[in-house]
């Protein structure tokens, strides 16, 4: 294909599938006959790609080949002539020669093959290509999170691409037909049903819960966390609030501050200090918060997502209910 792009990469594909090796394109061909040291294969099929003992040769000579390892293969005549002095017309038989693309570059394809047909089942709901997005690190603050495809996108990917190498190498399968329909099948209960039907989300989707805040990230030396949201965020359609301690102590002393977005940026401003109850307090505009522990230390901090409760939801189901009258 044109395109390089893919979800997955091979270590992904290998974890889905630890048998994946068994599914290597490469066909052997055999030499027919020896003339000097050009050694000729007849009948062999189309070579793009030669390999001698499981060794990648070099690109196709231009001419025919006279000098080691040179190779040329002709789609006229259907055969392929390969020079080396270093095999005798018996050694010539001792050795493995082998016909196809080198196993890492086919993996590849297929992966890419697979994120191309993964946008088809996709298109009717989503933007393609489906881009990364910041996951939850609990322990690393939001804007140092790299940004990566959702474990979901890359499992259907890698199901696609191993249904499709399958198919390949052994033709109808039920192997194969078994990790299409995780991908997608008649009674819609497939990865790509679920996403297209807004029963799976992804982790870029606005949904009903996002409103009430999540918890993105926290840096912590006291024994008090932040355990508990809940409420509505009555606020800027996008925020990223940090939740500062800014006075150590348990609860009755201990106190944090909020920054919000403000001044045209994020954590532009910052709210008045409250004390730490321990109770379901209020955070800001309408999100409340529990903390929990013995102490809190000035400088712990927390990340809170939050979404405007009138954002509207991306990815609202598509089931409907039979009604009867």
């Amino acid at each position: 294909m044109a395109t390089n792009f893919k979800y997955a990469l091979i270590s992904d594909l290998t974890k889905h599938f630890t048998r994946i090796n068994d599914y290597d394109d490469k066909r052997q061909i055999f030499p027919s006959s020896t003339s000097t040291n050009l050694h000729t294969f007849q009948n062999c099929g189309d070579v793009d790609t030669f390999f001698v003992n499981g060794e990648e040769q070099g690109a196709e000579n231009t001419d025919t080949p006279n000098s080691n390892g040179e190779w040329k293969y002709d789609s006229n005549t259907n055969k392929l002539q390969y020079y080396n002095d270093g095999y005798t017309s018996t050694t010539i038989n001792e050795q493995v020669f082998e016909a196809g693309d080198d196993f890492v570059t086919a993996l590849g394809l297929s992966l890419e093959d697979a994120s191309s047909e993964l946008h088809n089942y996709l298109d009717q709901r989503y933007s393609t290509p489906i881009q990364k997005t910041k996951l939850i690190d609990i322990d690393t603050d939001p804007v140092s999170i790299s940004e990566e495809y959702d474990p979901i996108i890359i499992k259907a990917t890698c199901y696609i691409a191993i249904a499709n190498l399958i198919r390949a190498k052994e033709g109808a399968s039920e192997e194969a037909d078994y990790f299409m329909n995780l991908v997608t099948n008649s009674e819609r209960t497939g990865i790509v049903d679920k996403l297209n039907d807004g029963i799976y989300k992804l982790a870029n989707e606005v949904d009903a819960n996002d409103k009430k805040g999540s918890i993105l990230g926290r840096t912590t030396s006291g024994t008090m966390d932040l355990v508990e949201l809940s409420g509505a965020y009555e606020g800027e359609n996008y925020d990223l609030l940090r939740i500062e301690v800014s006075t150590t102590g348990a609860y009755g002393v201990g106190k944090f501050v909020v920054k919000h977005f403000g001044n045209d940026k994020l954590e532009g401003q910052t709210s008045e200090e409250e004390v730490i109850t321990g109770g379901l307090q209020h955070i800001h505009n309408g999100i409340s918060g529990r903390f929990q522990g013995a102490s809190a230390t000035d400088g712990d901090y927390w990340y809170i997502e939050v979404y405007g409760s009138h954002i509207k939801q991306t990815n609202k189901s598509n089931s409907t209910i039979e009604m009867v009258r």
